[in-house]
């Protein structure tokens, strides 16, 4: 429970005369305990919070990247691939992006509930030579771990980097998903992305993918 929330929650006991010396509170006794009640919810689903990547995040961020890519691409991805996955190699390798990441455009965020790393995201400029750099973000990657699916998460990492691409100046916020992928491209098309039509293909290991380009508005 909040300080808010007790401070509230007292108040909701004290005499209507002392209540009415604090306004800002509440007005009666009724409209106190509504408060109070929004107040509880507002904190339970403050649990969550989205941040900036920090370098000691590294292993996190690869574990739920080996996860998800486990649970999201099974019947996409080759079973064998998806088993030489290593969250040690991917460790290494957000470590080299969370140090040098900045200098080239791209940040890194993470969503956190109850205190673990639970999904990341990351975006800056776009790499697409039809797109205007200066002008155009990309998504480069959004994963959540399997049990984060379903919880809002998604939807607030990926409103916290549009937010702040659009903070940089960007206009356009494109992302590229495997084309089978069609869980992932209802999730866009909800966060009110389309497909522009862009096509290219994924080398994943011994096998290649088409992917689709969607895009949306800043």
């Amino acid at each position: 429970m909040t300080l808010t929330t007790k401070l509230q929650l007292d108040t909701c006991r004290a005499p209507l005369a002392w209540v009415g010396k604090h306004r800002r509170l509440a007005a009666d006794v009724e409209r106190c305990r509504v408060v109070a009640r929004l107040e509880v919810v507002y904190a339970t689903r403050a649990m969550m919070i989205v941040r900036r990547a920090r370098l000691p995040d590294a292993p996190a961020i690869a574990a739920v990247h080996v996860d998800s890519w486990r649970a999201a691409y099974l019947g996409l991805v080759p079973a064998t691939v998806l088993n030489q996955l290593s969250v040690r190699a991917r460790a290494a390798s957000w470590t080299r992006i969370l140090a040098d990441g900045e200098a080239r455009g791209s940040r890194c965020w993470v969503a956190v509930l109850d205190g673990r790393i639970v999904g990341f995201l990351s975006a800056g400029p776009t790499r697409d030579a039809d797109d205007h750099r200066g002008q155009v973000g990309e998504i480069y990657a959004i994963y959540l771990a399997p049990t984060a699916w379903g919880r809002g998460v998604g939807g607030e990492l990926l409103r916290v980097a549009e937010d702040d691409l659009s903070e940089r100046g960007y206009r356009v916020a494109t992302i590229w998903v495997l084309a089978g992928n069609a869980r992932a491209r209802r999730f866009y098309q909800q966060c009110g992305y389309e497909s522009d039509g862009g096509i290219q293909n994924e080398e994943i290991g011994p096998v290649v993918l088409p992917s689709v380009r969607y895009r949306r508005s800043l």
